[in-house]
């Protein structure tokens, strides 16, 4: 029982270590049940993007769920030409566009600029105890994200918060390098120096434990009705 056990945990430390594209092919021969390595190793990134252009967070888990089914379904579409994680951003974001297209209920945040600042909210109400607790948040960040136009809140999302690289945005945006760097530029301009500080960036817009459970869960449920 003991080697059995050991065996396992082996196997497990060497499909967490396995290039994207070496699972993709054992998903593809067969071994369906390896698509959770995949979710679970982009589950962030991916709600992330999505998150860049939809604010309600029931829909964009559905948008998620969306994403990996039609991702498994078109898998042998997959060259190895890009890396997954940006052939897997084009599909989410193309989801999250079409599910916008649908709805009106979504809707861009406007931004009024002041002295070259961004203008997030009136907090003249507030008293200075409060004003720090809510400057130090990180719901205080997200808020300011969120207030970005959709065009410079992905962008800002992908490099500051994901910490992709330039070449890999413009890759998956279909954008150019320079593009990219001006909408990145325009993004930080928008965000006053006091948020940039008030947390690390990088712990936002999590995605884990129960959330990433929940539509791993569902998404192999669907694939497994998309096999019966």
């Amino acid at each position: 029982m003991r080697d059995e056990n050991k065996g396992q945990k082996s196997d497990d430390v060497l499909n967490k270590l396995m290039p994207d594209i070496l699972v993709v092919e054992r998903i593809l021969g067969g071994r369906t049940e390896m698509f959770e390595i995949l979710m679970r190793r982009h589950n962030e990134l991916l709600y992330r993007t999505i998150r860049s252009y939809i604010d309600i967070e029931a829909d964009v888990e559905d948008i998620i769920q969306d994403t990996y089914v039609k991702a498994f379904q078109k898998l042998y579409q997959f060259k190895n030409e890009a890396k997954f994680s940006t052939w897997l951003i084009r599909i989410g974001i193309n989801e999250a566009l079409h599910r916008k297209r649908k709805s009106k209920k979504h809707k861009t945040v406007d931004i009024t600029k002041e002295n070259g600042t961004l203008q997030i909210a009136d907090m003249s109400f507030m008293n200075p105890e409060s004003k720090s607790i809510y400057k130090d948040s990180k719901a205080f960040i997200e808020k300011a994200v969120d207030a970005l136009p959709h065009k410079y809140k992905i962008v800002y999302m992908l490099k500051e918060v994901e910490g992709m690289e330039i070449s890999e945005i413009s890759e998956s945006l279909d954008l150019t390098n320079s593009n990219v760097k001006v909408r990145l530029h325009r993004a930080r301009n928008m965000m006053k120096d006091y948020i940039l500080n008030a947390t690390n960036t990088r712990d936002i817009f999590e995605f884990g434990n129960s959330k990433c459970d929940r539509v791993v869960e569902n998404v192999m449920s669907r694939i497994r009705d998309l096999e019966a």
